[in-house]
């Protein structure tokens, strides 16, 4: 199980990142709809509830976990969520120009990929799918870790997702971009796009929690994500396999679908290969006396 030490850190950077999200909303004069921080707040309390009552009455140490770790990632989420559309208002220059760049010296060329995907529906649709499966994927595999008691996995898991979405979170406030729809002026209603301009140009000042959109472009939090799953598969039968294959048309569908340059998922591939040799460096002495 996650110690109670590594718990406190999740605790602590949750903390952390709140307040560098007031601090971001009051230098930048925005604000957070309370509306919409209300669903958050109460599936958190929930969550810790559940936590709360299966370790003083039913004793189910194996749930207590589960429930908090979820509770943490909701309000982690959340939080990076509003960091990034803090740090997209800060309107630093695109980096667009640059990455378009860098895909023609490496001889891809994101107008004719978009073009086959035009002419071609059937395998369009496809990619939609497995682009849009990544949330239902991350369900499923905590789910799994944890009905087979695989806790290791499911804590490398838990912290290889934020090292990765807060790099991205990081890199993308540091180095915007408006991704491959944006560039090549694609007629799209694409609410991450939109989102974007409407904070670079100041039209946007108000962050609806239950409306976030993922801003990140460089590097491919998609594609990180996309990895990471497969990762944390290896080795269970039938789910490994299956998670390789579909995570396999993620990235595939990153470009097309999500808009991305492709220099993003390099960079995406970069960030993730670096937090996994971090968590495997550094996560024996972590992670140590396990409450498990």
């Amino acid at each position: 199980m996650r110690n109670t030490s590594e718990i406190r850190w999740a605790w602590g950077l949750i903390a952390v990142l709140a307040v560098a999200d007031m601090l971001g909303l009051a230098l930048t004069g925005m604000d957070v709809r309370i509306v919409s921080c209300l669903p958050v707040a109460a599936m958190t309390a929930i969550l810790l509830l559940i936590s709360f009552i299966y370790s003083t009455i039913r004793q189910e140490t194996r749930l207590v976990y589960f429930a908090v770790t979820v509770a943490q990632l909701l309000l982690y989420t959340a939080l990076a969520g509003v960091l990034s559309y803090l740090l997209t208002a800060g309107n630093r220059p695109a980096i667009d120009a640059g990455l378009v760049a860098a895909d023609r010296f490496l001889g891809f060329d994101w107008t004719t990929m978009y073009a086959w995907g035009k002419t071609h529906v059937a395998q369009h649709f496809v990619l939609i799918c497995a682009y849009k499966s990544l949330l239902p994927q991350l369900t499923m595999m905590y789910v799994v870790l944890f009905t087979k008691g695989l806790f290791d996995r499911a804590r490398e898991l838990f912290w290889l997702f934020i090292l990765t979405s807060l790099g991205c979170v990081v890199v993308s406030g540091l180095f915007p971009a408006a991704g491959a729809f944006g560039t090549f002026n694609v007629q799209t209603a694409d609410p991450s796009l939109q989102h974007f301009l409407a904070l670079r140009d100041g039209r946007m000042k108000s962050i609806d929690l239950l409306y976030l959109q993922g801003l990140v472009s460089f590097p491919s939090f998609h594609l990180a994500l996309a990895v990471i799953l497969a990762y944390a598969a290896r080795g269970i039968p039938v789910l490994f396999p299956f998670f390789l294959a579909l995570n396999t048309l993620v990235i595939a569908a990153t470009p097309l679908v999500g808009g991305h340059h492709f220099a993003d998922l390099w960079g995406g591939a970069l960030l993730t290969l670096g937090a996994i040799a971090l968590m495997r460096r550094f996560s024996s002495s972590f992670l140590q006396n396990s409450d498990s």
